[in-house]
């Protein structure tokens, strides 16, 4: 079997996330399309990644109690409700890589997120209490054929001396639980993804069978064939 290519670094998110310290990388195989695959990044709900939304709601209960962050619906998309919450949008490359940016004190109880008009203000955005956080979702060749690796890297930039060292200790706690909940996400990505290119294989086969003809139809004089039932 073919070894699968290491998985490369984008040049587009190590411009936007320059600078940088805090950073983690997730990927997975899917065998699938960047269409399809990017598709199903925009379908995938809170309720296709249970453990994740559970964890999800643990950890932002204190803000649900207390009325700054609204109950998550777990049957919309959760790209969407990540953009309804402040995330921008800060490259679109679809259906190869999407780079988004977020601002928020992040190591709080309540993070406190903010929300930007456009990119220019959110790059202009240094209060020295908060950090940023960058987020490159994308694909590439695995080296083996239709397959695909489907990358997660995040960035985390603090706006200050104060901000790096009070997100330092909550780096070391969260790193790992957030490396879990981004398997996750990859893996009720890829179960969309492959489900609907099993299934798009399936209708071709399907059709490619309707449409060949009959080899023994009207082979012998006299013959007639039975019309399809419709």
């Amino acid at each position: 079997m073919t070894p699968r290519r290491p998985v490369r670094s984008s040049r587009a998110f190590d411009v936007i996330a320059r600078c940088t310290r805090y950073r983690h990388r997730t990927a997975i195989p899917v065998s699938a399309s960047p269409d399809v695959i990017f598709e199903a990044l925009r379908a995938v709900t809170l309720r296709d990644m249970k453990i994740a939304w559970l964890l999800g709601e643990l950890r932002y209960l204190p803000s649900r109690l207390s009325g700054r962050m609204r109950a998550s619906d777990p049957d919309r998309p959760f790209l969407a409700i990540l953009l309804e919450g402040g995330t921008l949008v800060l490259r679109d490359d679809s259906p190869h890589e999407v780079i988004t940016g977020s601002a928020a004190q992040l190591q709080r109880v309540h993070q406190s997120p903010l929300r930007f008009p456009g990119e220019a203000s959110f790059e202009a955005f240094t209060d020295p209490r908060y950090q940023k956080l960058f987020m490159s979702i994308r694909v590439a060749p695995t080296g083996r054929p239709h397959e695909q690796w489907l990358v997660l890297e995040h960035a985390t930039r603090p706006l200050s001396r104060l901000a790096a060292r009070r997100f330092a200790a909550y780096w070391r706690v969260i790193e790992p639980m957030g490396a879990f909940v981004t398997w996750l996400l990859l893996r009720a990505v890829r179960r969309r993804a492959e489900r609907a290119m099993r299934a798009s294989a399936g209708w071709r086969s399907w059709a490619s069978v309707r449409a060949t003809p009959d080899a023994c139809a009207s082979t012998l004089p006299g013959d007639e064939r039975i019309p399809d039932a419709h």
